[in-house]
């Protein structure tokens, strides 16, 4: 454990010293009153510029229609949602306003400093509004409201943010997509989606709606502000949960941390549209029933969960998914939100990063897998892409487009690696796409062995055919854009594979009985008696099983890990040895009573943290992956899509090999990324090896 003065924490949590924290302030929702962010001196400002304009075209007001054509490039609704009790009928009113007005110097991301949106009846008069991010839910619509005397039907998760947002004394103005969007009309939402960033930064505040109070809620808001404070100067990468209760913390059989858990586990979290939502709001708030904390504060709280090590530690016992299940570490997402918010404001991102970043958060239409992403790129990606939701215009040729922008931007911006690690779906199907186009609509199923891991630096199978700055690795064929012309290197063909992995996990209790998936990678591998040097088929075995990594994926895996793989095998197999080459370590050998490693260690301070790691990239490396043995006898790590004859190559500038599907005449299709132990470091690139020209279909 790091150094601590927990005194210092114990003492001063309780103390305002933390200048960050503003107690005093509130989410105040926007009305047609003052707004302090609009000053004199905008209002003069809006005054001058209304002052150029031409008058205002109204279109006139169609009685038996709820919406009024938007006229204005600019143009948007926002909803006066009407006083009432809670329980009372829930109604409002549209008004139009535009956002064509801007003023001040444009910050990273945020085109001026404006605050509020103006009136489309007079160019004069500005309109604040708060901005509502929240879950849709299910596409069902049976929740009633009434606007502008037409009743409407809404879903239910935003007709309980309607009733907690409303006021019994006075009227709130918020932008709302699913009312102030014509949703039947895909004309006007193509014209909409490009203005989400403008809505949000122009937005007075935002609110996110979490939905409703659950158990445990309240409570679990209050532990992540105090997690925000206490953690802040942590340390310690791998906080031991036995200190919570000394740093003022729940300890760790607490219901509080499950409560927490299944709060950041809420659906808004896997919202696409919230990296935009939240990235471009300037002051947003998170809202849960009646608690309520600051995005800032929120992130804060995230990131010392995943820095100290408390949300691995809270995903291992209370997601039901844990490393395996698509979920993943939800502190992790949280905090990388506002990671991306940084990168962005700095301008150093790009739509496919993005694109890489997001591969897990859920939109109910695939094509805004792209059009959700735009607000936060600059304007060289914005331009390029005019959203539509027309039938005919399908999210395969959007994904396709997206990725052949990408590479044509300047090389410094993109690599082979990166574009081709995203491809870890079946691409032998008729999806409309290329194999080297990633499916986006899919979530990985997968973890990457590198690049987007953040774990490149790990591998160096180009040799000496590594990335370089301006070096083209790959271009698009100018006759047919579906092809893809990479240079390439033959190592071997797949000559048997395993069975797929779905669901691997390693037990140091019951091994015999639990580890079957050791037991089946085990048994696939006896059949080698022998390994290239300097591997032995024990090492080759243990480095497979965890693809050459550590637990969390960034460092290349310890040589601690041999013996206790080597102790876990033989109480799995009740063989010993149970491969060729197996070591034991002086402590296996000990005997019983002086010192020797056995199972029960498992459970203690560092041998246990060693079999953690373990199980941890274990199960990472092989979900959903196949084990495979080439016929010059390597074994590795192939896509579960893998079949015998399939070619294993180095591509140029590529940290790992592929896996490709020869079709004929030069030409093959991506399978995905593989591992093959022994080649990982340049090995298969030999002193005066060459690439062969080769294209990607």
């Amino acid at each position: 454990m790091g150094d601590w003065n927990v005194e210092f924490f114990q003492d001063s949590a309780n103390r305002e010293y933390w200048p960050q924290y503003d107690l005093g302030r509130q989410l105040n929702l926007a009305t047609f009153g003052p707004n302090e962010l609009v000053t004199e001196k905008v209002k003069t400002k809006i005054r001058e510029w209304a002052a150029t304009k031409p008058p205002p075209v109204r279109p006139e007001k169609n009685t038996e229609a709820l919406y009024r054509p938007i006229g204005d490039p600019y143009g948007i609704r926002v909803l006066e949602i009407h006083a009432g009790a809670l329980d009372s009928k829930l109604n409002g009113s549209l008004h139009h306003c535009t956002l064509e007005f801007q003023h001040g110097e444009p910050f990273g991301l945020y085109a001026s400093s404006t605050r509020c949106a103006v009136s489309s009846d007079d160019l004069a008069t500005p309109v604040s509004y708060t901005a509502l991010s929240y879950t849709w839910g299910p596409p069902v619509f049976d929740a009633d409201f009434v606007c502008d005397g037409h009743p409407m039907k809404i879903t239910t998760s935003l007709e309980s943010a309607l009733r907690h947002f409303r006021r019994q004394d006075h009227s709130v103005v918020m932008w709302i997509d699913q009312i102030c969007i014509n949703q039947a009309d895909r004309a006007e939402k193509g014209q909409q989606i490009p203005l989400m960033s403008r809505i949000y930064q122009h937005a007075m505040n935002t609110a996110i709606w979490l939905g409703d109070a659950g158990s445990g809620s309240d409570a679990a808001i209050q532990l992540l502000e105090d997690i925000s404070i206490r953690l802040q100067f942590a340390t310690d990468a791998d906080l031991d949960p036995a200190e919570f209760e000394r740093m003022g913390l729940p300890g760790p059989e607490a219901d509080i941390w499950d409560s927490t858990w299944n709060f950041l586990s809420r659906q808004w979290f896997t919202r696409l549209w919230i990296i935009q939502e939240v990235i471009l709001s300037r002051d947003p708030w998170v809202v849960c029933g009646d608690s309520l904390m600051v995005w800032e504060n929120l992130a804060s709280a995230c990131m010392q969960l995943a820095t100290t090590g408390v949300s691995k530690w809270m995903q291992m016992n209370f997601s039901e998914g844990a490393i395996s299940g698509s979920r993943g570490d939800v502190a992790q997402l949280a905090w990388q939100l506002d990671q991306i918010k940084a990168r962005a404001l700095g301008n150093s991102t790009t739509l496919f990063s993005l694109m890489i970043l997001s591969r897990g958060a859920q939109c109910w239409d695939a094509r805004d897998k792209v059009y959700g992403l735009l607000g936060v790129v600059d304007e060289s990606h914005q331009d390029v892409f005019k959203t539509t939701y027309a039938s005919d215009y399908t999210a395969a040729k959007l994904y396709h487009a997206a990725l052949i922008h990408h590479i044509s931007l300047d090389k410094r911006s993109w690599s082979l690696h990166e574009i081709l690690s995203a491809v870890d779906h079946d691409t032998s199907g008729d999806s409309g796409l290329p194999s080297w186009v990633a499916d986006w609509s899919k979530p990985r199923e997968t973890v990457a062995f590198a690049s987007a891991s953040g774990s490149a630096g790990i591998y160096t199978a180009h040799g000496k055919f590594a990335p370089q700055m301006l070096k083209i690795d790959a271009e698009v064929n100018p006759k047919n854009d579906k092809e893809l012309k990479v240079k390439g290197l033959f190592f071997d063909k797949i000559a048997g594979v395993s069975e797929a992995f779905d669901d691997p996990d390693l037990f140091c209790t019951d091994p015999a009985s639990k580890n079957q998936a050791l037991l089946v990678a085990h048994n696939f591998v006896s059949r080698l008696e022998e390994y290239a040097p300097p591997h032995t088929v024990f090492s080759a075995f243990w480095h497979t099983l965890v693809a050459g990594k550590d637990g969390p994926g960034r460092l290349k895996c310890p040589e601690s890990f041999a013996e206790v793989v080597s102790l876990i095998l033989d109480e799995s197999s009740g063989i010993s040895p149970s491969l060729p080459g197996q070591t034991y370590s002086k402590r296996q050998l000990r005997p019983k009573g002086r010192g020797k490693l056995e199972l029960e260690n498992l459970k203690s301070r560092a041998p246990g943290e060693t079999f953690q790691e373990i199980r941890t990239a274990m199960r990472r490396a092989l979900r959903n992956r196949r084990l495979g043995i080439t016929s010059k006898g390597y074994l590795g790590l192939f896509p579960k899509f893998s079949v015998e004859g399939d070619e294993v190559y180095v591509l140029d500038g590529c940290h790992v090999p592929f896996l490709l599907r020869n079709a004929g005449e030069g030409k093959f299709r991506l399978v995905g990324e593989v591992y093959v132990c022994g080649i990982m470091g340049g090995e298969a690139v030999s002193a005066d090896a060459s690439l062969t020209d080769m294209m990607l279909t």
